[in-house]
């Protein structure tokens, strides 16, 4: 997986929410073998996280 971080604020603007079963996968972002945050797999290539996580 490859990571593309893009941190234009910390608020969700006119943001969705998602419907339900809509993110089947959740991942968890690791350092060193160890859990750092949760995010959701939204594509085969792309993991969605929190902005904080990436920092």
């Amino acid at each position: 997986l490859f990571f593309l971080i893009v941190v234009v604020g910390v608020d969700i603007i006119n943001g969705k929410k998602a419907s339900k079963n809509s993110l089947q996968y959740m991942v968890s972002v690791q350092n060193n073998k160890a859990h750092e945050c949760g995010g959701f797999l939204i594509s085969p290539q792309y993991v969605l996280t929190a902005a904080h996580c990436a920092r």
